[in-house]
């Protein structure tokens, strides 16, 4: 038995109906190839255009970051030395850009863009450009300032040489 098609009446049998759907997806992959070929492109255009804005070196939050993170080593080793009963030295290398701690050789690494400055007695100097802040078990320390700035944002740790007691001071606002 043949069946007879009219002209103009929709496909009815099964292999008919997936020739058609295959048909009709084909353009519809085409349109979603093109949609994501543009997407990317607009893409890699607001890459392009963004990325030079984006802000280059040390960021003012990762500067404090660095600033709280030098005066957590100083804190750790004045405890320690209090706890230990024994005199404990954070070292200080200028020329390294590095700051490690006595007890737990933490070691802060600064970047290249940011200037450290240590102002401290004699007592405190092991060589020029290197520090040892040694804090003894009653609290004493050599006590120092050191300075880590970059541009006109200076951060300041203050060591204080009778108590030992570690200070951040923030820059000036304006």
């Amino acid at each position: 038995m043949e069946t007879k098609v009219e002209p103009g009446a929709p496909p009815t049998s099964g292999a008919a109906l997936a020739d058609a759907a295959v048909v009709a997806r084909s353009g519809e992959d085409g349109i979603i190839l093109l949609d994501l070929v543009l997407a990317v492109a607009v893409f890699a255009f607001v890459v392009l255009v963004a990325l030079p804005s984006l802000p280059q070196g040390t960021t003012p939050a990762r500067h404090a970051a660095y600033v709280l993170e030098v005066a957590a080593v100083l804190k750790t080793d004045r405890t320690a030395a209090a706890r230990t009963g024994r005199e404990i030295a954070t070292r200080i290398d200028v020329p390294e850009r590095r700051v490690a701690g006595g007890t737990n050789r933490q070691i802060v690494m600064l970047p290249e863009d940011l200037t450290l400055e240590v102002i401290a007695s004699d007592i405190c100097t092991t060589e020029p450009g290197r520090f040892a802040i040694a804090f003894a078990a009653d609290g004493r320390s050599c006590g120092a300032v050191i300075r880590i700035g970059k541009g006109t944002r200076d951060w300041r740790i203050r060591i204080n040489w009778l108590t030992g007691f570690v200070d951040v001071v923030a820059p000036q606002a304006g």
